[in-house]
C-alpha cells in the first residue's frame, strides 16, 4: 500500500507543478481535493512565509489554504523526492517562489513534510 501512496503523491506533485494558470491551479485544486480524506489536516502553524501560518482541517479550509499561497506567487517550482515509510510518504523538497506583486525570488530552504 505505501508504494502505491507514494505514486499517488507523485502523479500530485506533477499536477500541482503543470497548473500554471489560475485556471489550471483551480482545477487542480478540485481534482486534488476529490482525493483528501474529508477529515484533512494541514498544519503550516509554523510557516515563516506570509500571514496565513495555522492549522486547516477539512477539504474546503486547505483548498483555501492553497489559494492564499498560491496567489502570492508569480511562479513556484522545486525539485522533490518521495520517501516510503511505512504507512506515510515522507517528501523533501527546496521550494522556489517569485513575488506575484514583488516579482522578487525567494528560495525558502530545504523542507520535509510527513503525508498520512
Amino acid at each position: 500500500m505505501s508504494q502505491e501512496n507514494v505514486e499517488l503523491l507523485r502523479k500530485g506533485i506533477e499536477n500541482f507543478l503543470a497548473g500554471t494558470s489560475e485556471v489550471a491551479r483551480e482545477d487542480m485544486l478540485s481534482k486534488a481535493a476529490e482525493g483528501w480524506d474529508p477529515e484533512i489536516e494541514l498544519d503550516v502553524s509554523e510557516t515563516p512565509v506570509l500571514d496565513i501560518g495555522a492549522v486547516y482541517r477539512g477539504r474546503d479550509a486547505v483548498k483555501r489554504f492553497w489559494r492564499d499561497w498560491l496567489a502570492a506567487w508569480a511562479t513556484m517550482r522545486f525539485e522533490y523526492e518521495l520517501v516510503d515509510a511505512g504507512d506515510r510518504v515522507v517528501m523533501l523538497f527546496d521550494p522556489r517562489m517569485r513575488g506575484r506583486s514583488t516579482g522578487i525570488d525567494m528560495p525558502m530552504g530545504k523542507v520535509a513534510w510527513v503525508f498520512t
